[in-house]
């Protein structure tokens, strides 16, 4: 009986020094890290604008949930994304499709496939619209 109650006293120990919360692996969302916009599309007007790499970057902390912008673009575009700043943002999970979110307003629907996120305006949780810019950014 005694070795019955060692044996299980260990699997208690064991199970509870496995469920630590100082091995859990910081979580990752799918734009974790650091974008180039590279190229605007849509809109009302039409816009179809390319950019250099390295002048509009997008830099997503999971940690903290905040965007950093730097936008260096002086082209005098219609529209280059968004200004320099920090945002909040998290990633709204739908059934088929993801959404960004940016200080608690839904921006549109995003793909992300290798080293390219494609941010579509058009694309949201309570439709489509027509209007709206597509932004792809590279890793």
């Amino acid at each position: 009986m005694k070795v019955y109650g060692l044996i299980r006293f260990l699997v208690l120990i064991f199970v509870l020094h496995g469920c630590s919360t100082e091995s859990t692996p910081e979580k990752k969302d799918k734009v974790s890290g650091t974008w180039n916009l590279m190229n605007v599309s849509g809109g009302f007007a039409g816009v179809d604008e390319y950019f250099e790499k390295g002048k509009i970057i997008w830099e997503f902390d999971t940690k903290d949930g905040t965007l950093l912008v730097t936008n260096n673009d002086e082209s005098g575009a219609l529209y280059n994304g968004l200004p320099t700043g920090t945002y909040a943002y998290s990633i709204l999970q739908g059934k088929d499709q993801d959404y960004l979110q940016l200080n608690d307003k839904e921006v549109g629907g995003i793909d992300v496939a290798k080293s390219q996120l494609v941010l579509d305006q058009n694309n949201t949780s309570s439709g489509s619209g027509a209007d709206g810019f597509v932004l792809v950014l590279v890793k």
